[in-house]
């Protein structure tokens, strides 16, 4: 019941990009509390079609082994900058001829609503989940590759070719940092008037530019105590939870599923504890 909900009338800040926060602010909004939107990334379009190009044709010759998927954005816009370069078509027939991995149910809805068949979720959905489920299989010489943005995290690409694959990453759109002043400097106040409770962060990236917004305002010691003080750190995975250590920040929370739903309880449970 939303009455006796931890989260009731407290103020969780999200850090997803724009086109995705609404959903994510209704999540909040059903468990009783009250969303504040501060995107951490910028989508921008893509600038170099020719990687992408490459890539179906790769599809198409049926010499690729493995597909990545690994958010619903990347399926979103691998297809919509398929469609630029009048390509949907050929992606969606070269796609059969390759084994797909949606990191996550949401991304896998993502790709069969497109129509394409998934072959694997792995059972932790982010990138050590993936990499625990291809422990036990002989991936050497196997091609991987991985439709994403620009900006993201190099640990499974990184980790993919120790263990032998040939991976190579196709950005399909561009992340960049929020330029809207205006936000940043609101967002700033609100966190130092203690109006926000909880901040959850959904990738390594948005914690990065969280802070790199936030360092225009204050030095990054001085953000490291009011985060300490009065705000409740929520990394949904363990890589987003990474990136903040690298930066000083404590996680409070990281939970069992990382999914915003499942983050979200384990933030209720985290204030219900007595």
């Amino acid at each position: 019941m939303v009455q006796k909900s931890p989260l009731r009338e407290r103020v969780i800040a999200i850090t997803r990009p724009a086109e995705q926060a609404n959903e994510a602010g209704a999540l909040i909004r059903a468990k009783g509390g009250i969303p504040y939107y501060i995107p951490a990334i910028e989508i921008k379009p893509l600038s170099n079609q020719e990687p992408l190009k490459k890539f179906i044709l790769e599809l198409q010759e049926g010499t690729v082994d493995y597909v990545v998927l690994m958010s619903t954005n990347g399926v979103k816009h691998l297809f919509s900058a398929a469609k630029d370069i009048q390509q949907t078509s050929q992606l969606y027939l070269g796609l059969k001829k390759s084994s797909v991995i949606a990191v996550g149910p949401k991304t896998a809805e993502a790709l069969m609503a497109t129509g394409v068949y998934v072959d694997m979720i792995p059972q932790k959905y982010s990138s050590d989940g993936l990499l625990e489920a291809l422990s036990n299989t002989d991936i050497r010489g196997k091609k991987f590759r991985i439709p994403r943005t620009s900006n993201a995290s190099p640990i499974l690409t990184n980790t993919l070719r120790q263990m032998g694959a040939d991976v190579e990453e196709i950005y399909v759109y561009e992340s960049g940092l929020p330029i809207d002043e205006a936000l940043k400097t609101k967002f700033y106040n609100d966190l130092s008037a203690g109006y926000i409770s909880a901040i959850l962060f959904g990738s390594g990236l948005s914690a990065k530019n969280i802070f790199q917004m936030l360092t225009e305002k204050a030095p990054l010691e001085q953000l490291r105590q009011i985060l300490a003080k009065q705000v409740t750190i929520v990394a949904i995975g363990p890589t987003t939870a990474q990136a903040l250590n690298e930066l000083a920040i404590k996680v409070d929370v990281v939970p069992d599923d990382y999914l915003f739903d499942s983050a979200l309880d384990a933030l209720a449970r985290h204030w219900a504890k007595p």
